[in-house]
């Protein structure tokens, strides 16, 4: 049994003729009336008395009848519910993004696309860039403002390049650079270093090892921290120095001097998605980055 079966019983049933219904119902006749006996064959009463006058439904058909409109409301609330879910998916976009590496671009960014796509709501969430693949390869998240390739890699998402940060040293008040315009990354070679984790931010803590190896060092980690702000805390307690985007300098740091460094290492910035999940928001969004 079809649910077009359904549908042309109840035109005819409530036409009382086989001709209007199939005007009404865009059917050739014909195979109006092939439909309708397959439907009672599978039934296996008669639903409908034909006549010269017309049709008119048999006591079988009555009780039929009533079961099938329900069926027919059922099926098209299944079907709008349906729309009406996939458009409100639509219309929202999660969007997770690292604080410390994104806070001054992504909010520009966010109000762009507002202005230009009134009916999508951007739902902002701060979050790791691990706690971002995990969200993003379960579909929670439409878009996540990473960080580093290698984050976006390790969990096989999609990326595109966003931007760049420049690295700085994070030294404690009255460490011997402190009181330096510059600081060459060489000088720090003695220190202890305070590294964030790669359970947390995947690959940054590689990032620092290969500037120390480029300026010819290997550093001596002291402590692995999960937050910017603990790695702040630990600097200055003078427990060790890091190197830290320089965008961090927005967190509050008494007790921490940020300084330049010679030869400034610099990161590419990865917004990344789930290409299996893509939406056609997120893609809009995407988009709009390069304008």
């Amino acid at each position: 049994m079809e649910l077009r079966q359904l549908r042309y019983f109840v035109g005819v049933a409530r036409e009382q003729s086989f001709t209007r219904a199939a005007a009404k119902l865009r059917v050739a006749q014909p195979a109006l009336s092939r439909q309708i006996r397959q439907l009672e064959d599978e039934v296996g009463v008669v639903l409908l008395e034909r006549g010269a006058r017309g049709v008119r439904l048999t006591e079988a058909g009555e009780v039929f009848l009533a079961d099938a409109a329900a069926l027919l409301e059922q099926s098209a609330q299944a079907v709008r519910r349906t729309r009406m879910s996939g458009q409100h998916q639509q219309r929202q976009l999660n969007v997770g993004y690292v604080w410390g590496l994104f806070h001054t671009l992504v909010p520009p960014w966010v109000a762009r696309f507002r202005q230009r796509n009134p009916e999508v709501a951007v739902n902002l969430f701060d979050l790791t860039a691990t706690q971002q693949a995990e969200m993003l390869g379960r579909g929670k998240l439409d878009l996540g403002f990473i960080g580093f390739a290698l984050e976006a890699d390790a969990a096989r998402l999609a990326k595109r390049k966003v931007g760049q940060c420049a690295f700085m040293a994070a030294l404690p008040a009255h460490h011997p650079a402190a009181g330096k315009r510059k600081v060459a990354l060489t000088t720090l070679a003695q220190d202890f270093f305070i590294v964030i984790s790669e359970q947390t931010y995947p690959g940054a803590a590689r990032f620092l090892k290969e500037a120390c190896r480029k300026a010819g060092f290997r550093p001596k980690i002291l402590q692995t921290a999960e937050r910017g702000y603990t790695i702040l805390g630990l600097v200055a307690g003078n427990c060790g120095v890091t190197l830290l985007p320089e965008s961090l300098q927005a967190l509050p740091h008494p007790g921490v001097v940020f300084r330049p460094l010679l030869d400034a290492p610099q990161g590419d910035l990865f917004v990344a998605w789930n290409p299996a999940s893509e939406s056609p928001a997120a893609r809009t969004f995407v988009a709009s980055l390069s304008l």
